[in-house]
């Protein structure tokens, strides 16, 4: 190792510059003998052709965890760390052969965001009225769904005297009391799994509960149960659309028990939001867009409890006279007519690729 220290990158600093006076990002990439990469809503880009040797990632590396030397060893180290303006959510692993060390950052604003700001219709406050029932965030990784989450967290703190349990990993918002009492749980520090922290918050008298993300039976099962028994459930997963949600939640479940959860949902589910971040049209900023169904006075209800008729819900989604719901392409056709993204990022983004054609030919 070079003991001229004199000579050694201040990377600490850099990064902090990044997150506070640099492009608008979401993620920071430091590779061993590489450039530093940022994420930027064109993507990654290079902010030097400098590569960062492990050196000038020390100092970052101590800051994360003393002991990252030893830990890294046994596997990647999750730790946050918190500055004056934001939070950042460090992940630290190794790669070729144990031969290089990474550090990947997500940078988060230290306090949650307001709905309004969230770029979600205002009409989504509506989605939070019931004080039972599921909600799921869902979309690719990197689309904003903590924030989200954070958002609407942070709104029924402020306007309800309950009880809020979160399951998270790792937590990523700090939420203060304001309205209601907050307890936030880490997995695993402070329970082992999402599946048995949220097993556990049901005996805690929760009012509303926030899983991190529903990835396997046993949690789909207990969100079930407590959106049936009388709480509000919010919660994340990774699909990408709104209705895929709704069958992968179903998926968890075995053949036999599928009819019978999925009546259960029918009757449970608020709604889902769907979202994706792209590229404004100038190329400087992230701009969001979504998808949501509404189960509002259970329309959707008879098609999610006889999951055959599924496919009905996008048609419904394209009613406008009686409810909330809305599909992706509408969206994006709306964000493309008011020239705050390009067509070329909106086809991309898509699922349906056709049908978003179709519009904006029509729309010229």
């Amino acid at each position: 190792m070079n003991n001229d220290t004199s000579q050694l990158r201040d990377l600490l600093k850099e990064i902090i510059d990044l997150v506070n006076t640099g492009p608008a990002l979401t993620d920071i990439h430091i590779e061993q003998d590489a450039p530093m990469m940022v994420k930027t809503p064109r993507g990654w880009q290079s902010i030097s052709a400098e590569a960062v040797m492990l050196e000038d990632m020390i100092p970052v590396l101590k800051a994360i965890d003393q002991d990252w030397e030893d830990k890294i060893i046994e596997s990647a180290i999750d730790r946050p760390i918190l500055l004056s303006e934001c939070r950042l959510r460090c992940n630290v692993y190794r790669l070729a052969s144990g031969a290089k060390v990474t550090i990947s950052i997500r940078r988060l604003p230290l306090h949650p965001i307001s709905l309004e700001k969230t770029g979600l219709p205002h009409y989504v406050k509506a989605m939070l009225e019931p004080t039972k029932g599921i909600i799921l965030v869902t979309g690719p990784t990197g689309a904003g769904k903590t924030t989200t989450i954070a958002a609407m967290l942070d709104h029924l703190n402020a306007s309800r005297s309950s009880h809020i349990i979160t399951i998270e990993e790792p937590i990523e918002y700090q939420l203060e009391r304001r309205q209601s009492i907050i307890s936030q749980k880490e997995v695993p520090t402070d329970t082992a799994s999402f599946s048995s922290g949220l097993r556990e918050a049901m005996r805690q008298k929760p009012d509303i509960l926030m899983v991190g993300e529903i990835r396997d039976f046993d949690t789909a099962d207990t969100v079930l149960h407590a959106g049936e028994s009388g709480h509000l459930v919010l919660a994340t997963m990774h699909t990408n659309s709104a209705l895929s949600a709704i069958a992968k939640l179903l998926g968890f479940f075995p053949g036999e028990q599928r009819e019978q959860r999925a009546a259960a949902l029918a009757n449970s589910l608020v709604g889902v939001i769907f979202q994706s971040l792209l590229p404004s049209e100038d190329g400087e900023a992230f701009v969001l867009a979504s998808e949501m169904i509404f189960n509002n006075n259970q329309q959707v209800a008879p098609f999610i409890a006889d999951f055959s008729k599924a496919h009905l819900i996008s048609e419904f989604m394209k009613r406008k006279a009686d409810n909330m719901s809305r599909s992706l392409n509408e969206t994006l056709a709306q964000l493309v007519a008011k020239k705050t993204i390009s067509a070329k990022d909106a086809m991309r983004s898509t699922y349906n690729r056709l049908e978003l054609h179709e519009t904006l030919n029509s729309q010229r």
